[in-house]
């Protein structure tokens, strides 16, 4: 590994969520939990990058619209003045700026705001859009295609394997499968430390504790050994793991690092 640095990470807040643990862990009850959605921008000298795009701005009038009856299960919390486009331009650029946007996964909540960036190059790994066209049937809410349509033209990269990003080590792409087919991570260097985002490969801390996998993942037996795949590049790498949805990580965890 070479000694590349991402310059600067924010965190940008989107959505919030709220969901019966049962949903997010196996063997979960049914309290309520406030999900975070949000997006990740970095700067590095060959362009910003952006790690997942949360929800769509539809989600704030018309729920149900958007997603189904399954919306009234979901309690939304969310401000227009809080859509990515938006959080982009408060910290100093322009959505027309993001040069790589990185799909952890196909899911409603990583991929409403996709249409912001029709001139980026969109980087997932391998069979995700295929299986975001067609998921299995009992898995089709969590899909909407209205999120995708508008960009079968976009100059989107899958990717098959592992992969560093610049060639320097400072973004690394993870694949971590199958919460769905072609789930990833991102490893973030930055020039203090190392942030491990982990999309959905895993939802909660306790689910990390107890590589437990969650109801809605494709394939429980690859999703285990992804689980157990962050926890050994965390401990290897001395990474900060950081669960995208997990309320905890959302509130200790600096949402502006240097």
């Amino acid at each position: 590994m070479t000694n590349g640095r991402i310059r600067k990470m924010w965190a940008l807040p989107g959505a919030q969520l709220s969901a019966p643990r049962s949903l997010l862990v196996q063997g979960g009850d049914g309290t309520m939990v406030k999900l975070p959605c949000p997006s990740f921008l970095m700067e590095h000298s060959k362009g910003l990058v952006l790690f997942d795009t949360g929800c769509n701005p539809r989600m704030i009038d018309d729920p149900i619209g958007y997603l189904g009856e399954h919306a009234r299960n979901l309690p939304l919390e969310w401000s227009k003045t809080e859509t990515l486009d938006r959080q982009i331009r408060q910290v100093g650029y322009q959505p027309s700026d993001i040069k790589y946007v990185v799909v952890s996964h196909s899911h409603f909540d990583h991929v409403g705001g996709l249409s912001y960036f029709p001139k980026a190059k969109f980087i997932v790994g391998t069979n995700e859009l295929r299986y975001a066209y067609w998921p299995d049937p009992d898995r089709r809410w969590v899909f909407v295609l209205e999120d995708y349509l508008p960009t079968r033209r976009y100059d989107w990269l899958e990717l098959g394997c592992d992969f560093d990003l610049f060639g320097d080590g400072s973004l690394q792409f993870l694949l971590t499968p199958r919460h769905t087919p072609g789930e990833c991570s991102l490893m973030v260097r930055l020039s203090n430390r190392n942030i491990l985002l982990t999309g959905d490969t895993v939802h909660l801390r306790e689910a990390i504790d107890r590589e437990a996998t969650m109801p809605l993942d494709t394939d429980p037996n690859q999703s285990t050994h992804s689980i157990r795949r962050l926890k050994a590049i965390r401990e290897m790498y001395d990474a900060t793991l950081w669960i995208t949805h997990d309320p905890e990580d959302w509130s200790q965890i600096p949402h502006i690092i240097e």
